[in-house]
């Protein structure tokens, strides 16, 4: 039996996350209290919760006996039973959903030289209604209509920018340096709040020589934002009139007629009650994320969503973001893009290594964002619906062995550890060539070519959204 010690222990000490790793005494009382968010991120000793933008009640304040008995038996009878693992067995181990980027290195011999992140913003008011919404005039006071809600703030600052500096925070470093780090978001009030928050948790100043204020752990850090209807990389919004062909051409395809009729009395239904033109699964996902952010922001929904809402609608809804890239094609032209920008940061780096590079780069846009690079990557699973602050990972190693690059794919959902996903045909660890060579029919190599539709009179519809 191969037996990896480093991470069995890893795996202990997240099972039970409050009596081991994130049960803090209180100071004051000597209480035990506990956060609900405890135990979902794999820390490298920096504060969790640096002064002045949070309370430390899940930073330990006392070290219990208990743990530390449990803890040292755990070690010992490990070793004792099983023994150290070979390099050998290690080296033969892929990249597990726990592993963070210290623990491949140790296990593996890789090293992290570069990451990119992106994600869906924070939760948010409705950003679309329908006729017969009673809430149609309603004024989502203080935020107004798709704006970031308190609650999505939050989130988004805790469970995405403390979770970067837990597990990238010795990688990136605590200090922010401006050569380190490339941040976009889209032309989008939400997506650009989202990411100030993701800044503000990854790169607290307190502590470091970038410290300007005692009374505000802060720091503005810049990001860069393409006009929302020029945008090339996080929603693609400029003109790809073969974009528009494509999408004509999969709703003739057997499987999605099918899918079409299968539903044709639930858009009829659904029409007759909302007033809204409901003719295909997009249309349902706009109610659906109207209906749900109603939902979340506290408002009685109508009597006649019971029967529709949330069951009825969310297949569908899951399903036209699988559709709007259902073909190699759609993935090119819609998450080809991002794939091809982060492939040229790559191989810059591996033909200069010695050269001053980017570290991460972190990227706030939208659902379809993340559904579309990952599809492009050909992982995104269309069971999966891509909520609020759903976040999409990659990883660029070297392998300290025999000085190739290999890629890691993952994605995480608010709440959720981080999950490793395979691209079909390579490992969890996908050495870059071959990475490629697999993604070749999604990777463009001259977009706006690929963008010239086979019929010159092919018009685009009008952009909607986000």
């Amino acid at each position: 039996m191969i037996f990896n010690l480093d991470f069995t222990i890893s795996t202990f000490l997240g099972t039970f996350p409050y009596a081991i790793r994130h049960h803090a005494v209180s100071p004051a009382s000597g209480a035990s209290v506990s956060y609900p968010g405890a135990g979902q991120y794999g820390g490298h000793g920096f504060n969790r919760f640096p002064a002045g933008l949070g309370t430390p009640i899940d930073r330990p304040t006392q070290l219990t006996d208990h743990r530390v008995l449990i803890t040292t038996i755990v070690f010992f009878t490990a070793y004792g039973v099983y023994g150290a693992p070979s390099s050998e067995e290690s080296r033969s181990t892929e990249a597990t959903d726990a592993d963070t980027p210290e623990q491949l290195g140790r296990r593996l011999g890789f090293e992290l030289k570069q990451v990119h992140v992106f994600f869906r913003h924070g939760q948010r008011t409705p950003a679309d209604t329908y006729p017969n919404d009673p809430y149609v005039n309603f004024t989502f006071e203080p935020y107004d209509w798709g704006q970031l809600t308190n609650y999505g703030k939050h989130s988004v600052f805790e469970q995405i920018g403390f979770y970067l500096r837990d597990r990238y925070g010795r990688f990136v470093g605590e200090t922010y340096r401006a050569k380190n780090v490339h941040v976009q978001t889209t032309g989008v009030p939400r997506t650009q709040m989202s990411m100030q928050l993701v800044l503000a948790g990854l790169f607290p100043p307190e502590g470091t020589p970038l410290q300007w204020n005692r009374r505000l752990n802060w720091q503005p850090i810049p990001y860069f934002s393409e006009p929302l209807n020029q945008d090339t990389l996080l929603l693609v919004r400029v003109s790809c009139p073969r974009y528009t062909e494509t999408v004509k051409e999969s709703f003739q395809l057997p499987e999605i007629q099918n899918l079409m009729n299968a539903n044709q009395q639930l858009y009829e239904n659904l029409t007759s009650i909302t007033g809204l033109t409901i003719a295909n699964p997009d249309d349902v996902q706009s109610l659906f994320s109207t209906l749900k952010a109603e939902s979340e922001f506290g408002l009685k929904l109508p009597p006649w969503t019971k029967a529709y809402y949330p069951d009825k609608l969310l297949p569908l809804t899951k399903k036209s973001y699988a559709l709007n890239v259902y073909t190699d094609e759609m993935k090119r032209l819609k998450g080809g893009p991002f794939l091809r920008k982060t492939l040229n940061e790559w191989e810059a780096l591996i033909a200069n290594p010695t050269g001053t590079h980017k570290k991460i780069f972190l990227y706030a846009g939208h659902d379809s964002t993340v559904v579309n690079i990952l599809s492009a990557f050909k992982v995104w699973d269309e069971n999966v619906l891509p909520d609020y602050g759903v976040m999409g990972v990659l990883e660029l190693y070297r392998d300290n062995s025999n000085g190739k690059y290999a890629v890691t794919v993952s994605q995480k959902q608010l709440g959720q550890r981080l999950q490793r996903l395979t691209i079909p045909g390579c490992t969890s660890m996908c050495p870059l060539d071959k990475l490629k060579t697999i993604l070749k029919n999604t990777i463009p190599t001259d977009w706006k070519k690929d963008c010239v539709a086979k019929d010159p009179d092919t018009v685009e519809p009008p952009p909607s959204g986000p």
